[in-house]
């Protein structure tokens, strides 16, 4: 243990330092690298090592940073499983900050893999993200769509409404066993939507699935 200490305690040292941001990609996937050679072994380094990626995704700046670190954390949450469950506060946060943005593909799927690996702790947050979902939802003017497939961008988010829809659902799918005690709220949100896109006549080209 005493190697992967040493690495790691380096690593860190310089993913710390602003000044040596330009390296922050490649310590990342240098951390990461040694988390999966050790498997489990690596929990007891998560305290130092996830707080600070959480903080560097809220604060970096270059967008492909960003992206890297969320994939490296939802990536991370299938390695320690359980174990990522005292940070499960601060990821929904950080999940719920970067929801509607441009990283949500990214963001729904770190919110899958935490809820494959740390179900039972995953359950006291469900709340929180199934008010999420519903806005979400509710959001979502379908009425606007055109049988053209007509895609409706939302005003600074770079993601159309049906792509939005789509990752939405397949999130929805993902969940579904941490969600069943709040179906008799999912459903009625979902049956819905169903009502509303039956009025619309959807292509090909509209974002969504058509089998």
């Amino acid at each position: 243990d005493f190697y992967p200490s040493v690495a790691i305690q380096a690593l860190m040292g310089i993913f710390r330092d602003p000044a040596l941001a330009v390296h922050h990609g490649m310590v990342v996937q240098a951390v990461m690298f040694i988390f999966q050679s050790l498997g489990l072994g690596c929990c007891p380094y998560l305290p130092k090592v996830v707080p600070h990626m959480i903080f560097a995704v809220k604060t970096c700046e270059p967008f492909s940073l960003r992206e890297s670190l969320l994939m490296q954390l939802a990536t991370l949450s299938t390695i320690v499983r359980d174990h990522i469950g005292p940070f499960l506060p601060d990821l929904l946060d950080l999940a719920e900050q970067f929801w509607s943005s441009r990283y949500a593909s990214t963001v729904f799927s770190l919110v899958s893999n935490l809820a494959a690996g740390s179900p039972d702790d995953f359950r006291r947050v469900v709340p929180r993200l199934i008010r999420r979902v519903l806005a979400t939802l509710e959001g979502i003017n379908i009425a606007d769509w055109s049988s053209t497939g007509h895609r409706v961008t939302v005003l600074g988010r770079g993601r159309s409404d049906s792509e939005k829809l789509r990752l939405l659902l397949k999130l929805v799918c993902n969940l579904k066993f941490v969600v069943t005690d709040y179906l008799h709220i999912i459903i009625p949100a979902l049956m819905s939507l169903a009502d509303s896109l039956a009025s619309v006549s959807l292509t090909d080209d509209s974002g969504l699935p058509t089998s």
